[in-house]
């Protein structure tokens, strides 16, 4: 597997700089504030920790984290500790963003601002990638998506494609198409 043209496996040190991940639920070091997690990060990927802190300053503020850094990351409500992950899959500036279920634990405001976010980081050239089960994120947020079921790829290619392929209008119907089980006994 190849990752920008490089080995994923032999060059794992180079391909691991090429991505951003954001685990569904994010975990801290207990004894860290949000800013010492976002330092530390910052210079085990071997960034200026103060020119990433400046740098990042506006996406801290457009997440609504500034008041709250300086407290224990491990105190944040679920919400906050996505937000952290966010800012921390974004550090190092990635080629490829991974994001495994963004938007849970989000309140409406915090996903909107996810969603401009993204939105914003997209448009600039980076390629995020993200799984969810709500079909209107896709649909809102993405270009292509890809349908798995049952650890199998199903279908993938731009949404409008895939309306065109399966004479569905809707992603979701598309994915319940696709996705069927039949009825148990």
């Amino acid at each position: 597997m190849t990752i920008d043209g490089k080995n994923a496996f032999e060059d794992r040190v180079e391909v691991k700089r090429l991505i951003g991940f954001l685990p569904d639920e994010p975990i801290f070091y207990s004894y860290l504030s949000g800013r010492e997690v976002l330092e530390l990060s910052a210079a085990m990927h071997g960034l200026d920790v103060h020119s990433t802190m400046v740098r990042i300053i506006p996406l801290i503020a457009k997440l609504r984290l500034a008041e709250d850094l300086d407290n224990y990351a491990e105190d944040y409500s679920r919400g906050m500790k996505k937000k952290l992950g966010l800012l921390l899959a974004m550090l190092h500036e990635p080629k490829l963003l991974v994001l495994d279920e963004p938007t849970n634990g989000l309140d409406v405001e915090s996903t909107r601002l996810f969603y401009d976010l993204i939105f914003e980081t997209a448009q600039r050239g980076t390629t995020v990638l993200f799984s969810t089960h709500l079909m209107d994120h896709v649909t809102r947020l993405c270009s292509h998506a890809v349908i798995i079921n049952e650890g199998k790829l199903v279908a993938n290619g731009s949404l409008e494609d895939l309306r065109v392929s399966f004479g569905e209008e809707s992603l979701e119907d598309i994915f319940l198409k696709l996705t069927a089980r039949p009825p148990q006994r």
